[in-house]
């Protein structure tokens, strides 16, 4: 059962001045999520969750990234268990909020822009710790695996659709929203992602 926390339970910085020490260790992939609750809840499913502190935009360490950095299926330990069968040397962030959501309506608690700004720099973040390529194979949504995998979608509660869109639609969500929201994100991480690089040399 994935229990809600709050914010306060956990290390958290304000996203502009957050500052990760991240492990020495092997990660292969990074998977996008929301969380599928309000925007002051934090869930230990994953690694990082992107939340507001009143109106501040934070980062949330929820799970030891050192969990995941390892065959997690070949023993009983615990780990952050945010994608299905893909967590094995796998990050997990997720930005809060979506609660009750559909693809025509999300609800009281949508997603917004700078909160999906923040989960494309943590996901940047990661990616130069780890030299991870800003790619389809090594950067994803759950929405993209679930299609992958046989669970997209949102009529039953073990399918998943996030994050295939970044605004309400009116209309049937499809296969293509997953692909070219993951697409966007992707350019959106990518530039992140550069700006790091860049900083890192002055």
């Amino acid at each position: 059962m994935n229990v809600a926390h709050a914010i306060h339970e956990f290390p958290h910085a304000p996203l502009e001045r957050w500052a990760p020490a991240f492990p020495s260790g092997r990660i292969d992939a990074i998977y996008l999520h929301w969380t599928a609750g309000d925007y002051a809840s934090v869930y230990t499913s994953y690694h990082y969750c992107v939340a507001l502190d009143g109106e501040n935009p934070v980062v949330v360490s929820t799970h030891d990234l050192r969990a995941n950095m390892r065959d997690v299926y070949a023993t009983d330990l615990p780990y952050a268990a945010h994608t299905y069968r893909r967590n094995s040397y796998a990050a997990g962030i997720a930005v809060a909020g979506m609660r009750g959501a559909s693809p025509s309506d999300f609800g009281a608690f949508p997603l917004t822009t700078a909160l999906v700004d923040g989960l494309c720099a943590v996901a940047a973040r990661i990616a130069s710790a780890y030299g991870l390529p800003v790619d389809g194979e090594h950067v994803r949504t759950h929405a993209e695996a679930a299609l992958l995998d046989g669970y997209y979608g949102v009529h039953a509660d073990d399918e998943r659709w996030d994050i295939a869109l970044l605004a309400p639609q009116a209309r049937a969500l499809e296969p293509r929203d997953a692909i070219e929201t993951g697409a966007a994100l992707r350019e959106r991480i990518a530039r992140r992602l550069i700006e790091i690089r860049a900083q890192d040399i002055v």
